[in-house]
């Protein structure tokens, strides 16, 4: 009887605990409105801007030896948020820059709540010589920003048995801010990515590595298969073929999925590029092994129109479908720019068919039947579709006039013929 007691008081506290913890989240944390509210559309509409900031920022790693200084502005800023709104709907952001600081504020809505709620996050950066973080607030509750900052580095350093991250903070020199702009100065990244990437090779995750072998399988079968011969104008379809002809040789009843998976992805690292070896755990094969140049495959007898197949398909698996669907628009619109290839509704075609084709052959409802129409196309119309007659190279005045912006009603008229040829492809009819 005291045990009984003992476990029915225990039991009443906990409930009284998370009741307690349950009210405190909802009224501190939660809000009815968000502190948010801007259009994505708006937002991206300056995405050409971006390309001298990726610009920039491929500088500091390629040159690591020497330090760099990258100035940041505040439409450059303004379009990642909104490439994040877009591939992450119930996000909503917003940045701005002043001789005082940094100022960002972020809306993000939880739908599966009580009912739905908003939690508001504002953060203020002030100009010094490392991240001064001089307010932070999740909702009502007002936060010590640095002390956060320091604990989590504490933590990070604790798990790795490393100073990676007090390392990475003291990489910022200096951090300026004047009207409508950032400027970092950012310290040789030489030893700190050295320390770095030790660290990731010290560092056991666990975790399952059936894909990452799955992967070797097919990445040493794509390197051997004799029946295609290297040229400059073999489709991509001939790889596809011979890849799920061994797929289906390689499945049990209910691993279709798993080998197409693998197989898409060894796909991505032979014909798009060695890279994505990275993001799988694998070492990335030499050039020799690999296609490139020359030998690269083709869609609609275009080169980048297979990597835009390739590299959506690979994403998609790696990540959140809408953010492949968001790359793939962003990149687009940075291309609006005069230096640009324009904004081309052929590539972004060319993305949302490698959307689809990864969604379908990894579902395993649809895997084995894919296997199968896969292994005896004779072509790519099976799973590409025409492309040729849709705009490109708009640059950013022409993309204007037509479409005005992507949310408009041109717009999506455009998105929604695109995505009704990929849905009525061959493939997806059985």
């Amino acid at each position: 009887m005291v045990l009984i007691n003992t476990l029915m008081s225990f039991l009443v506290k906990l409930a009284t605990f998370v009741a307690v913890t349950l009210l405190c989240v909802h009224f501190l944390v939660l809000q009815e409105h968000p502190r948010v509210s801007v259009s994505s559309a708006q937002q991206v509409d300056q995405a050409q801007s971006v390309n001298d900031l990726i610009y920039d920022l491929s500088k500091i790693f390629k040159e690591r030896h020497v330090g760099h200084n990258v100035a940041v502005s505040q439409a450059q800023a303004q379009s990642l948020l909104g490439f994040m709104q877009r591939a992450m709907p119930k996000f909503n952001g917003t940045i701005d820059f002043t001789q005082y600081g940094g100022e960002m504020h972020m809306s993000i809505l939880l739908e599966k709540w009580f009912i739905p709620r908003y939690v508001n996050i504002s953060m203020q950066l002030a100009s010094s010589q490392d991240i001064d973080i001089t307010h932070l607030s999740v909702g009502r509750i007002p936060l010590p920003g640095n002390v956060l900052l320091k604990l989590i580095s504490w933590m990070v350093n604790t798990y790795t048995d490393s100073q990676i991250a007090s390392q990475a903070q003291t990489q910022i020199d200096t951090l300026a801010f004047s009207q409508r702009q950032a400027m970092v100065s950012v310290l040789p990244m030489h030893d700190f990515l050295t320390e770095l990437k030790l660290v990731r090779e010290r560092i056991d995750f666990g975790g399952d590595n059936s894909l990452e072998i799955r992967i070797s399988y097919y990445l040493g079968f794509l390197m051997n298969v004799q029946s295609i011969p290297k040229s400059n104008n073999t489709s991509l379809s001939a790889y596809i073929r011979e890849l799920m002809l061994e797929a289906q040789i390689q499945s049990q009843p209910d691993t279709a999925h798993l080998e197409n998976e693998a197989a898409i992805l060894a796909l991505a690292i032979y014909a798009g590029s060695s890279r994505f070896a990275n993001f799988v755990g694998l070492a990335p094969p030499l050039a020799k092994d690999v296609l490139y140049g020359d030998f690269m495959p083709k869609l609609a007898k275009r080169t980048d129109l297979s990597q835009h197949f390739i590299f959506s398909a690979a994403i998609k698996l790696l990540s959140d479908q809408g953010v492949t669907v968001a790359i793939g628009e962003f990149k687009e619109l940075m291309d609006r720019v005069v230096s640009g290839s324009g904004y081309s509704f052929v590539d972004l075609a060319a993305d949302k068919a490698g959307v689809k084709f990864a969604d379908y052959l990894t579902d395993p409802d649809t895997a084995k039947a894919g296997q199968s129409n896969l292994s005896i196309a004779s072509n790519e119309s099976v799973f590409f579709p025409q492309v040729m007659d849709l705009p490109e190279g708009l640059k950013t005045d022409a993309f204007k006039q037509t479409f005005k912006t992507v949310d408009s009603p041109e717009y999506q008229a455009m998105i929604d013929e695109i995505k009704g040829r990929v849905a009525r492809l061959p493939l997806y009819q059985f």
